[in-house]
């Protein structure tokens, strides 16, 4: 008779041990799906807004080519442009500055040279032809920029 309590006992302890076990990975997986629920949910975000910045760049370029005019149309675009860029950084989007900045290749993609000067010395930025975004402390996406040689 005692040794079967003494059985049932260990019984009951390695069964109560399997049940700890399982209850931990269970809540293990549980996380991981959670992560990845997550890292996808961005990952689809981060996606649509890559091909908003494209369309904000070429409003950029349209304003800045209608800089010194004042139509309804041109305030207009003006605004939506304003909205554009509140909403994105309503999503913690926001564009970051290059020109005068050191060249750092983990910011920058250097698709040109120009001479060095005073203004601008050796390995700084010199004009941005695309400008970067950064998502929250993540790069979104990197500036294009002719750095200074």
């Amino acid at each position: 008779m005692e040794r079967t309590i003494e059985n049932l006992e260990q019984e009951l302890k390695s069964e109560h041990n399997l049940y700890l076990r399982a209850l931990a990975d269970f809540e293990n997986y549980r996380r991981r799906i959670d992560r990845e629920r997550a890292q996808l949910g961005k990952e689809a975000l981060r996606q649509f807004i890559l091909p908003f910045l494209d369309i904000i760049d070429d409003l950029e370029r349209f304003l800045k080519s209608v800089e010194n005019e004042n139509s309804p149309f041109i305030k207009g675009m003006r605004a939506a442009h304003g909205k554009f860029m509140k909403l994105l950084e309503s999503q913690g989007v926001r564009p970051f500055q290059s020109v005068g900045e050191r060249f750092d290749p983990a910011l920058h993609e250097a698709v040109g040279t120009a001479a060095a000067s005073d203004e601008y010395p050796e390995g700084t930025v010199v004009e941005e032809v695309r400008r970067g975004y950064r998502w929250g402390d993540d790069l979104l996406r990197s500036a294009r920029v002719v750095v200074a040689m």
